[in-house]
């Protein structure tokens, strides 16, 4: 069940992703965003799903190390849904979203962890336990 709970909002941004990308025509972005600001942002989600799986959910896991992991498997998953884009007519695979997946990937997970960080610190001037 802790599986569940750590990388179900993994596959759920995932699912997201290609959900979008199978999309012949997707239509723009909400709000008036540009096309790399939706990549950074939906990658910034789930570069960030992805550290706090990676950390089984343990503020003290997430380090440097793990946010590395997590901004890999992040742009992996980039790469995979540009080749997927090459497939689904009229899309086609770009570089710069590329680009955008990979810095959000590495954003969402070094938020993360920096939020868990705060949070805990908080915790602990609380006197409340540490997750």
């Amino acid at each position: 069940m802790k599986s569940a709970h750590l990388w179900g909002p993994v596959l759920f941004v995932m699912g997201l992703i290609f959900y979008f990308s199978s999309l012949t025509d997707p239509g723009g972005p909400p709000g008036g965003i540009s096309d790399k600001a939706a990549h950074f942002l939906i990658y910034a989600a789930l570069g960030g799903a992805l550290m706090r799986a990676l950390a089984g959910g343990r503020t003290v896991r997430m380090d440097a190390v793990r946010a590395g992991k997590a901004t890999l498997l992040g742009a992996l998953y980039g790469v995979s849904d540009e080749l997927h884009q090459w497939f689904v007519p009229p899309r086609t695979p770009e570089m710069m979203d590329l680009a955008a997946d990979f810095a959000g990937a590495l954003a969402g997970a070094i938020a993360v962890a920096l939020f868990a960080r705060a949070l805990a610190h908080l915790r602990r001037r609380a006197g409340t336990p540490a997750i």
